[in-house]
């Protein structure tokens, strides 16, 4: 049997799934105003902002072509969490935490309604239809380079705040 050098082996199928969603934008600019707007027409939960935010590509449609992303976001008080949340325009709308994060740290990156159908039509995104994304990506999104580096980045903004405030 002959190898047909045009069918993508499961290596680079794998390669291209893990750096495929990377982050293209890495905005500093937030709308608080927009953000409290838009968590409270999209009745935003509290601890649910993957399902937060892709709600409000899916359901408003000045949003459609916004970007979902997760990663890490600073906390006031200095704490990294995962966290998901939005960017339209080059700026980060966030309706799960309006007011109360110092920075964010993206790790991957969907761009609007068709990029999120696209990573739900992977075999892989199949499993995280009611999940955040990261978990297509090993346990705590650790095989993705783009998330773990969105993870280090974080930790060496709190370590910056420590060492400033020491």
């Amino acid at each position: 049997m002959q190898f047909n050098q045009t069918t993508p082996s499961a290596n680079q199928h794998a390669d291209e799934f893990l750096l495929g969603w990377a982050p293209q934008s890495f905005p500093k600019k937030k709308d608080e105003n927009e953000s409290r707007r838009v968590a409270a027409a999209s009745n935003a939960a509290p601890s649910q902002c993957w399902f937060n935010a892709r709600r409000v590509i899916d359901r408003m449609e000045n949003y459609a072509k916004a970007s979902y992303v997760e990663g890490w976001c600073v906390l006031n008080g200095g704490m990294c969490v995962e966290h998901g949340w939005l960017v339209l325009n080059g700026v980060i709308i966030d309706p799960t935490l309006p007011e109360g994060v110092i920075a964010y740290f993206p790790g991957l990156e969907f761009r609007g309604r068709e990029g999120i159908a696209d990573f739900l039509k992977t075999r892989e995104g199949r499993k995280c239809r009611k999940s955040p994304f990261f978990y297509a990506f090993g346990w705590g999104g650790g095989q993705s380079r783009s998330f773990m580096a969105a993870y280090r980045r974080c930790l060496e903004f709190v370590d910056s705040l420590i060492a400033r405030d020491s």
